[in-house]
């Protein structure tokens, strides 16, 4: 069996405060076109295998395989194999799509022998983000990424994604906010739940109302980031913004030719990018 496992982007994402050794967020998550594929089938014994090299031998995929079993008390072995697209250390989620995606399918082999409710338990221990992955296209995420409220879908909008050369470690960005201490208070992200609820926008309307507390910290902590930034909003003539802990950027249109324009603009210039849409 296989499945996609879609990537994410963070139209908001606010830092609240703390909660322990995690932080709490506040933040639009929308599923992007971009895709992971996540193969499993029955094995003699577990093996996990990754079509680019990870820097973690135990990544989500291992955790959500060993929860799996533990909960469901299933004895097989299986086989995993990841085709990765998503870039790693792209804060696009790719990490915890695997994850989601590999309990949904190891759930389905056996007839879905563990409830939603069980999934979204194993999910929250799998990664703060993957209870998300499981089911939803948007959705306002909360807490510590484990609280999912469903959104309607976002309508059919194109985002042109650049991969800089340089990557941002999220626990590191998080142990950078710690000292940065400029928190959110969620309210940008609830201006942008409400628009997404009402369902009369444009890209330049969502657009206008992008947000993450992470890009704030780099513009003033990070001259790489910045030189990266204005070079890239100078050269498109649009401008970008940070997905997750980064350290890939996006904008936003509401046609194909729009953003085919500007990705072709880029490559030319010799950056790494992928034209995606909401609509998957």
């Amino acid at each position: 069996m296989e499945a996609k496992a879609y990537a994410k982007l963070n139209l908001t994402l606010e830092i609240t405060g703390e909660l322990g050794e995690y932080h709490t967020i506040e933040s639009v998550f929308q599923k992007i076109s971009l895709f992971d594929v996540v193969s499993v089938k029955l094995g003699k014994s577990d093996s996990i295998i990754f079509s680019e090299s990870i820097r973690n031998i135990t990544s989500t995929v291992h955790k959500a395989l060993e929860l799996f079993k533990k909960k469901a008390n299933v004895k097989e072995n299986f086989e995993i194999y990841v085709k990765k697209n998503i870039p790693m250390g792209s804060g696009l989620g790719g990490g915890s799509a695997d994850g989601a995606i590999t309990l949904l399918l190891l759930n389905a082999m056996f007839k879905n022998i563990l409830s939603k409710s069980d999934l979204y338990e194993i999910a929250k221990e799998v990664g703060s983000d993957v209870p998300f992955f499981l089911d939803s296209n948007t959705a306002w995420v909360k807490g510590i990424g484990d609280i999912v409220q469903e959104l309607p879908n976002l309508k059919e909008l194109y985002f042109v994604l650049v991969h800089p050369k340089f990557h941002f470690k999220t626990k590191e960005m998080y142990a950078m906010f710690h000292d940065y201490g400029k928190y959110s208070d969620g309210t940008r992200t609830l201006t942008l739940v409400e628009l997404i609820k009402k369902g009369n926008y444009t890209a330049k309307d969502i657009d206008k109302l992008c947000y993450n507390d992470f890009e704030m910290m780099l513009l003033e902590k990070s001259e790489k980031f910045v030189e990266f930034k204005n070079i890239l909003e100078t050269i498109a003539e649009v401008k970008f913004h940070l997905t997750g802990s980064g350290s890939t950027v996006f904008a936003i249109f509401d046609t194909k030719k729009e953003a085919e324009k500007v990705k072709n603009t880029l490559d030319k210039m010799k950056f790494n990018t992928d034209l995606v849409s909401s609509n998957i």
